[in-house]
């Protein structure tokens, strides 16, 4: 994932040894899911910070929820903002309650970089 001169650079989360859990799940999805996914992670590229609801919103502690709704979903992709206008993708999942559960913020908090 790129971004042009005045867009975010968009990169997912590795873990020590490469594995990039955000994107085995997108290549786990249906052609189709996959398509609005890429389109969601196209605008956070193009508006970042300014991205809002409906298709972004903060949860607290410095993440950040990419809310992407189609018939397989809905599927949400936990993020934060890192300096110099990037994005780290740290979890990504089908949404099946609610509220985002306690697991899944965990999880994405212990994969978010610190600064």
């Amino acid at each position: 994932m790129a971004a042009g001169s005045e867009g975010w650079q968009v990169d997912d989360w590795r873990s020590p040894t490469g594995a990039r859990p955000v994107m085995e799940f997108l290549d786990g999805l249906s052609k189709a899911a996959r398509a609005k996914v890429f389109a969601g992670l196209t605008m956070l590229e193009e508006h970042g910070n300014r991205l809002q609801l409906p298709h972004s919103r903060a949860l607290g502690n410095g993440l950040h929820e990419l809310r992407i709704a189609h018939p397989e979903g809905p599927f949400r992709i936990i993020y934060c903002y890192q300096p110099g206008r990037n994005v780290v993708l740290l979890h990504a999942f089908v949404k099946r309650t609610e509220e985002t559960r306690k697991s899944d913020l965990d999880l994405a908090q212990t994969r978010k970089p610190t600064a």
